[in-house]
């Protein structure tokens, strides 16, 4: 009997094919007509059919004949493998499981001793990590225990894509459990075209963000109980805060920074606004007598576009120097307002 070619037969006609086998006892290769005859379907179809049902072990072959077998066979030859794989999986994903939870569990022990340590002042509360992988793992075990809020501080211009890409279903995940996220952003950020991308999708899942014209630096704050901080001297480490008083205030630092913040919007209106307010920052920082590369740190802009705004502002006073355009702007008043003359109507490049 010729194996199965083109498109197989329907399970209505393998189970007659089945039937017939079982009642002929023992058929041979040539009786193939003589079961598309009984059967009304067509040579080649019993044919194919005939080859599949040895591929189930359902049919076994002794030379030019075929016999039935019991399905219970066949599932004991097919099936048994594959469920006694799956079972064996099964359980060397509980023991992993289970050396996990009892890993968490001896080191989840050993908090009470850090926590009277810290009562009784022999801490401070603050643990420096150097290591990229461990202050990542870390941020990753308290995000995905966190129970109410994560607030954080992103400077900068916008966020690298490839962090907003892992970013997102991190933080859409969390939103989706009930977490209150919020994020503060600098005005610059409105500009980013993955950061705006980022921030659509997961303003639409709750999250709130505002931009600012200026953030001390970047901060995350986990439940009011845990904050991530910097490492000065090592790009990628951090320290982390866990001393009620320093929390505390780190808390309130983000508070004051939320409530003059911008909620988040794209758009001409939302470009106009952010350019007016990062050029009043920018008249403020000349009239305190700062260089270029350092305005343009403090406000998340390229030294470039801070150059060119700086610029504009001395064209705009009629200015021979920053310090004078910084000093003009004082005494007019408007280096604590919220309109600049010659903001753009669109978003302007930052």
């Amino acid at each position: 009997m010729d194996g199965p070619s083109g498109t197989g037969p329907g399970e209505d006609v393998l189970a007659a094919v089945y039937a017939w086998v079982v009642a002929e006892r023992r058929p041979a290769d040539g009786d193939v007509p003589r079961m598309a005859a009984d059967l009304g379907h067509g040579e080649a179809e019993c044919r194919r059919a005939v080859a599949i049902l040895e591929e189930r072990h359902v049919l076994i072959r002794d030379g030019d004949t075929v016999a039935a077998a019991s399905p219970d066979v066949a599932i004991a030859a097919l099936v048994g493998p594959r469920e006694s794989a799956h079972r064996q999986a099964e359980s060397e994903l509980l023991a992993e499981r289970d050396r996990t939870d009892r890993l968490r569990a001896r080191l989840a022990a050993l908090a009470p001793v850090y926590s009277t340590l810290v009562r009784e002042g022999a801490s401070p509360g603050v643990d420096v990590i150097e290591d990229m992988h461990a202050v990542r793992a870390l941020i990753s075990d308290l995000t995905a225990t966190c129970e109410s809020e994560i607030m954080a501080c992103q400077p900068g211009g916008g966020r690298p894509p490839r962090a907003l890409e892992d970013a997102l279903p991190r933080d859409l995940a969390l939103l989706r459990r009930g977490i209150v996220l919020r994020s503060l952003y600098q005005h610059t950020a409105r500009f980013h075209v993955p950061t705006q991308d980022y921030a659509e999708a997961v303003l639409a899942e709750g999250s709130q963000i505002r931009t600012v014209a200026e953030i001390p630096g970047q901060m995350i704050i986990v439940d009011q109980r845990t904050a991530f901080l910097p490492h000065v001297h090592h790009e990628f480490g951090a320290i982390v805060v866990r001393e009620p008083s320093i929390l505390a205030y780190l808390c309130a630092a983000f508070e004051q920074s939320w409530n003059l913040g911008t909620p988040f919007q794209t758009g001409p209106s939302a470009a106009r606004m952010a350019v007016t307010e990062i050029k009043s920052s920018i008249l403020t920082l000349m009239a305190n007598g700062l260089k270029d590369d350092v305005i343009a740190k403090r406000m998340g802009l390229s030294v470039r576009a801070c150059r060119g705004h700086i610029a504009e502002l001395m064209d705009t006073f009629g200015a021979r120097s920053r310090f004078q355009a910084g000093v003009i702007a004082a005494g007019l008043g408007l280096l604590d307002a919220k309109g600049v003359g010659g903001a753009p109507e669109t978003g302007a490049e930052l």
